[in-house]
């Protein structure tokens, strides 16, 4: 298992956790986490590609399951708006030619 130590959304250092089941591997993760708390904004405790917690827990959203940039790029692209604000419709779609 990792714990990746968070700032700023980025990872900012990681430490390795191995052969610790999964209670254990989280109370480490929330020692280590208490012993740096001054150096970061919180951590990720993951097994390959399953995260067992994040701390502090993300903030509840419309839509739980999307990071805030995703759930942006997704209204983004539902409006046709740009980053930049304008407006970009999308291509007429062809008709479709059945015999």
């Amino acid at each position: 298992m990792r714990c990746y130590f968070m700032r700023g959304g980025h990872i900012e250092a990681v430490e390795e956790l191995p052969g610790l089941a999964d209670e254990d591997a989280i109370a480490k993760a929330h020692a280590l986490f208490s012993e740096r708390k001054h150096l970061f904004e919180g951590f990720e405790l993951w097994e390959r590609a399953r995260v067992l917690i994040r701390h502090p827990a993300p903030v509840a959203s419309k839509s739980p399951g999307v990071w805030p940039l995703h759930r942006d790029l997704t209204r983004l692209a539902v409006s046709g708006r740009s980053m930049d604000g304008s407006y970009k419709p999308s291509a007429p779609r062809k008709p479709s030619l059945k015999a």
